[in-house]
């Protein structure tokens, strides 16, 4: 892990209540201003940056909700950010969020809710975007800035069952990465492609792109070699 990523929220109390009290701010200012017109500002790279070293979920809170999913038998996946960075098996940036993919059934959302209200998260809102694999995202959040956005899909449908052409070109839907040098689940390299397919991209959705491109064409070689 880059020396710049080490966390410092689970060291002492020292920092953590003046961060907390500026992630308590945040929450109740950034959205207001996010949706008015001066909302643009906020999605420059210099406040994104900014955003980044107040409001994120570190690696230590990745491997806690997954060990408890594991352990209630849950079947769950990281996308995004950390599910790039699980691939490439070393964490490249901050991630303000998890995104955590899991089986549309409400058996399987009833437990990760409640294991989320266990570990001191709360729900914020459910997300509906249609037209796209994963139109669904319930989002949760913690009061040390700490956010996950859970994510039902139909594990029974493409994309996320076959291979190939019925796949929408992703030939695997899911593989093993890890994190802090544990293995973890996640989505495969070309069903995380063509999940950043259908929206605008960001920043850092294009770097995310461009590591998994990488990442294939270095296992390409490999595979060639």
């Amino acid at each position: 892990m880059r020396e710049d990523l080490v966390e410092e929220e689970k060291g002492g109390q020292g920092g953590r209540w003046p961060r907390r009290l500026i992630v308590r701010v945040g929450r109740t200012v950034y959205p207001a201003v996010v949706e008015s017109p001066v909302g643009w500002l906020l999605r420059r790279s210099p406040v994104e940056r900014i955003k980044y070293r107040i409001i994120y979920t570190p690696s230590w809170r990745v491997l806690a909700i997954l060990d408890l999913l594991a352990a209630a038998v849950v079947p769950a996946w990281l996308a995004g950010g950390w599910g790039v960075d699980a691939l490439l098996g070393r964490q490249t940036r901050r991630h303000c969020d998890i995104d955590l993919v899991i089986g549309d059934d409400d058996s399987s959302y009833q437990q990760v809710a409640q294991i989320l209200s266990r570990e001191g998260f709360w729900f914020a809102r459910t997300q509906y975007t249609p037209g796209i694999p994963i139109a669904w995202c319930h989002i949760w959040r913690h009061d040390a800035g700490h956010k996950v956005e859970v994510l039902p899909v139909p594990l029974h449908e493409p994309p996320f069952t076959a291979v190939g052409d019925d796949a929408g070109g992703a030939g695997q839907a899911f593989a093993e990465g890890s994190i802090d040098g544990r293995p973890v689940p996640c989505l495969a390299a070309e069903l995380q492609l063509l999940l950043h397919r259908g929206y605008p991209q960001r920043k850092i959705d294009n770097n995310d792109v461009a590591l998994v491109r990488s990442y294939l064409s270095l296992a390409e070689e490999k595979t060639t070699a």
